[in-house]
């Protein structure tokens, strides 16, 4: 007589939740509050420019309005970056900011040869030369800044576009002062920013570490509060 043997049914697998979860929430959310709060930053930040380089009307009374509102508008979106990424896990948000820093970079590139246009037409005062100087260097910094975020990131390509910009520069200041004929008195300006681009450009292409301390700083906090800040799946 053959045993038949019992076959029980086998053990269902549990169904596998759909619900999205609180992490995933966050980090979109995170995503959300950065990419709108920077593209609100980069917006306010051409027109200002725009009226920075427009004709001189003295100190606007909004100015400095303004500034703070650019300033706290990119400081949200950069912070918010800042945990969606570095908290949150965030994969997608790194390779969009690499591609608004491409942005940025394209647009520090036209307002450097905007100032360069003015300076060599030698139509400035000292005010005004101080705007140039604070909006680029601001420009320049809300790029680094960006830097930061991604962790690995690299800047040395971002270097090359500003370096030829720099030799068109020299090339224009070789042009005006020999062979056109300008107030001497100009160049110092000319060389002023033609030098702090420069070194710029070098120091980003020569890739020295300038800024691992303070990255690897902002590494060590969020991996010693990651875990009381972070929302379990």
């Amino acid at each position: 007589m053959n045993d038949r043997k019992s076959t029980s049914p086998l053990p269902t697998q549990p169904r596998k939740s759909r619900r999205v979860s609180q992490r995933g929430m966050f980090s979109l959310l995170m995503s959300l509050i950065s990419l709108g709060a920077l593209g609100s930053a980069m917006l306010g930040g051409a027109k200002l420019a725009y009226d920075v380089l427009g004709p001189s009307r003295g100190v606007s009374p909004g100015l400095v309005g303004a500034v703070i509102a650019l300033g706290i508008a990119y400081l949200i979106g950069w912070a918010a970056a800042m945990l969606a990424i570095r908290v949150y896990g965030n994969l997608i948000l790194p390779v969009l900011l690499n591609a608004i820093m491409w942005l940025w970079l394209a647009g520090i590139c036209y307002l450097y040869v905007e100032i360069m246009d003015r300076l060599y037409m030698q139509q400035y005062d000292a005010w005004r030369f101080a705007r140039y100087v604070l909006v680029m260097g601001a420009a320049l910094a809300a790029l680094v800044g960006l830097h930061l975020i991604v962790e690995g990131h690299n800047l040395r390509p971002f270097a090359i576009p500003l370096l030829i910009t720099s030799l068109i520069q020299l090339g224009l200041i070789v042009f005006r002062y020999v062979f056109v004929g300008g107030k001497s008195i100009y160049i110092l300006g000319d060389l002023f920013f033609l030098i702090g681009m420069a070194a710029f450009s070098i120091l980003m292409l020569a890739h020295i570490g300038l800024l691992d301390p303070l990255r690897t700083r902002f590494t060590n906090y969020f991996d010693r509060n990651s875990t009381s800040i972070r929302t379990p799946d």
